[in-house]
């Protein structure tokens, strides 16, 4: 097995700026990267909401589909990313009234366009996939804690199952691994996942 990943446009050593990120440029690098069918096809947080946008415009593409943490209800997310950039701005003192007038808002230290955080807003992954076979087996992992967590991953679950996708959900004890990079082990999320692209 042959494995890739990849930076969307504008992120890690990508070309081009966050700024001028929108969903359909992330939709256009995902398809860019993809050759061949039978992939299996792994995506952490908004990258997993990616790869299920992918798979349910690309039926059959993809033979095994690994959802790290997805974003289930865009609209919370991007609540909670506000709230904790207003938090910074007051620490730091600084004013997003100009970023604002300019069609952004800075989310995270990113400059990113009110169009991609609208996109990410409106997006709900029960709904996408309901009535949709997005792969031949979906493997569901979430780390968050408390009943929401565990209800939306629930949801999401349920809605590929009821679309005849074969899915395992598992709510494994994880490292926060998006926000504390380079600080955690991340070798049980790992083998665990290898094991399951595998099997």
């Amino acid at each position: 097995m042959k494995l890739e990943s990849f930076d969307y446009r504008g992120t890690g050593e990508a070309q081009g700026e966050f700024a001028e990120v929108s969903l359909e440029s992330l939709r256009a690098d995902t398809a860019g990267f993809i050759a061949g069918d039978r992939v299996c096809l792994v995506g952490v947080r908004f990258g997993a909401n990616l790869a299920l946008d992918y798979c349910s415009r690309n039926q059959g593409q993809a033979a095994t589909l690994v959802l790290l943490e997805p974003i289930v209800k865009g609209s919370e997310y991007v609540e909670y990313l506000r709230r904790k950039q207003r938090i910074k701005d007051m620490m730091t003192g600084l004013d997003a009234a100009e970023l604002a007038q300019e069609g952004f808002e800075n989310i995270e230290g990113y400059k990113t366009s009110v169009r991609l955080i609208g996109e990410l807003e409106n997006s709900d992954l029960a709904r996408l996939v309901r009535g949709n076979m997005v792969s031949e087996r979906v493997y569901l992992v979430g780390g968050g804690k408390g009943p929401s967590a565990d209800g939306e991953l629930k949801c999401l679950g349920d809605a590929l199952g009821e679309a005849g996708n074969a899915v395992v959900v598992e709510n494994m004890s994880m490292p926060i691994f998006w926000e504390r990079i380079g600080r955690a082990d991340y070798g049980q999320v790992t083998e665990k996942v290898l094991r399951w692209c595998h099997g």
